[in-house]
């Protein structure tokens, strides 16, 4: 029984990270339809384009993370805050990072997958970590 609750938890955290991965393509996709001329911020304003990706990565991270918490398909509701907060830093270092080492960010850069997942690593950290 304990190795079935076990499983079940494994597959409910995968497909959360699945869809928190979907989201982020998806709030990308919706706040490049409201700001017109966004495909050539990478080469016009990086800096723009990398608080415009820091954004939609951590709230499509955060959004589906909200629901599963309130689903209760994940931990304990306390430590959202904390998750929120590592989400946003977790999107933001590789993004940064990218930008220090890039002249310019180039659709297909690594860093931006990079920091998608460690956004969405960030995220279930603070569930993982006894206190925060």
């Amino acid at each position: 029984m304990n190795f079935e609750k076990k499983i079940t938890s494994f597959f409910t955290w995968l497909g959360v990270v699945i869809l928190q991965l979907i989201m982020i393509q998806v709030v990308t996709f919706l706040f490049s339809l409201f700001l017109p001329g966004m495909e050539n911020y990478p080469q016009t304003h990086p800096v723009l384009f990398v608080l415009i990706l820091g954004v939609t990565f951590s709230s499509g991270v955060s959004l589906v993370g909200w629901l599963a918490l309130k689903l209760h398909w994940l931990g304990p509701t306390s430590k959202y805050l904390w998750s929120v907060l590592a989400t946003v830093m977790g999107a933001y270092l590789p993004l940064v990072l990218a930008l220090i080492l890039y002249q310019e960010l180039e659709p297909g850069n690594p860093f931006f997958f990079i920091s998608m997942l460690i956004s969405v690593l960030s995220f279930h950290i603070p569930g993982w970590i006894k206190r925060v």
